[in-house]
């Protein structure tokens, strides 16, 4: 006779198992994640500091917070993202963890403009490793109901990183300088990689499919090419990380030259009404989405385009309002109402893609958004603040910065037409 309570003792237990462990990887790549925005978003609070010292234009430092990291970020992360299909993806983020922590260190010993345009290149090639395996990861050890949740709670690592980059760079810049900051940034990385090398163990690939096969790179690319509602996705993606990219680069240069506040100042208040409500938001939207889209996932889409389509006037009234207690009230909620599409996006990149195509479906999503987000938001803000400097002084950055306004609404209104075809995308896929 079978002793039924032991039986049962003994799945409950080996259930509980993987559950502790799976999450465990999720927190550990969260934090990886954060700091892989942390050593992003330094820069941006470094931004008055750098220029002063190399006496540089805006246009010049949006080249560097922007198209100098962004351009070596998505041209090798397609690649890299095509190993991580074929190749073990716990080594991989562990090395390119340590190279870019190892850079973000690097770009506090440059001396000059040029040595610091390289290091900032070596952050880039780093980090374009990262998160498309890291995410693919997530994937195998999550099912589908599930990844909204889950990768809600990765893409927390998004605001987590600009809420400890704003606070880390604004205090040590002010008490120990630029430089100073830079090193506080990337030495912690290089023991936290060490840490992944020797704790987790590559997940089976396509655990939560019933098959997995791998396939050559053109059918990979033709596949996702025909699913609609992931290449519509793509590209609004690129228009709401404009938004979130602009905004991260030049809201401190916007507190200091429009509302005169320190360093500190700028990393307290950056930090924690854009950093935190963007956490909020982002951790919040994959929860609410994996909860509504069980009915319908449709709401996969349908979420972020609200809450993306709201940020838009929202981050308008934050730029143009001359009340200090408005505009911090209104850039937390245009950073809640952003960060809420992360997670329920990044799940579209693994669902809609076969599990031999998660990584580079994620690597499309991720390096193709970065090199327009990242890429061309810093630099088109820079540029128009030289533009408008002459007639509107240090208020050019105010009215520069409503772009992002504009760029989150179209995005949301991608959104929208994505979820026309996202179920039967997601047939396809499975």
């Amino acid at each position: 006779m079978v002793d039924m309570t032991s039986q049962m003792s003994v799945q409950a237990t080996s259930a509980e198992k993987p559950t502790a462990r799976r999450y465990y990887v999720l927190g550990l790549l969260t934090l990886i994640y954060a700091l892989n925005f942390l050593d992003r978003t330094i820069f941006n609070v470094l931004i008055e500091p750098i220029k002063k010292e190399f006496q540089l234009s805006d246009t010049m430092m949006g080249l560097l917070a922007g198209f100098g990291f962004a351009l070596f970020y998505s041209l090798l992360g397609i690649p890299i993202a095509r190993v991580a299909d074929r190749l073990n993806r716990r080594n991989i983020v562990a090395l390119a963890f340590a190279f870019w922590s190892a850079m973000t260190a690097l770009c506090g010993a440059a001396s000059s403009v040029t040595a610091l345009a390289f290091a900032r290149i070596g952050v880039g090639i780093g980090e374009s490793a990262g998160s498309p395996a890291s995410q693919s990861i997530v994937a195998d050890l999550f099912a589908k109901n599930e990844r909204p949740r889950a990768l809600g709670i990765y893409a927390i690592g998004t605001y987590l990183g600009v809420f400890l980059g704003y606070f880390v760079g604004g205090y040590v810049n002010q008490h120990y300088g630029w430089r100073m900051a830079f090193y506080v940034a990337g030495v912690p990385g290089i023991l936290l990689a060490l840490i992944l090398w020797l704790t987790i163990s590559e997940p089976k690939r396509g655990a939560m499919q019933e098959s997995f096969v791998p396939e050559p790179l053109g059918p990979t690319l033709r596949f996702l090419a025909s699913q609609q509602s992931f290449v519509i996705v793509l590209v609004g993606f690129c228009l709401t990380t404009y938004t979130n990219y602009a905004t991260a680069a030049w809201i401190p240069p916007f507190l200091a030259r429009v509302h005169h506040l320190s360093s500190a100042e700028i990393g307290t208040y950056a930090g924690t009404f854009k950093g935190l409500a963007g956490m909020a938001g982002t951790l919040l939207g994959g929860f609410v989405v994996a909860r509504v889209s069980r009915r319908d996932d449709r709401w996969n889409l349908w979420a972020p385009a609200i809450t993306s389509g709201l940020a838009g006037p929202v981050f308008a009234l934050c730029m143009l309002t001359q009340d200090f207690a408005m505009m911090v009230a209104m850039l937390a909620l245009t950073s809640f109402l952003v960060g809420f599409h992360l997670g329920p996006i990044f799940a579209i990149a693994q669902t809609v893609a076969k599990p031999s195509m998660r990584a580079l479906a994620s690597a499309l999503i991720a390096l193709t958004a970065t090199c327009f987000g990242q890429g061309v938001g810093p630099l088109a803000v820079g540029v128009v603040n030289d533009a408008l400097k002459g007639s509107y002084g240090a208020d050019a950055v105010r009215y520069s910065l409503l772009s992002a306004a504009v760029t989150t609404t179209l995005g949301a209104l991608l959104f929208i037409w994505a979820a026309r075809t996202i179920r039967a995308d997601i047939v396809r896929a499975s």
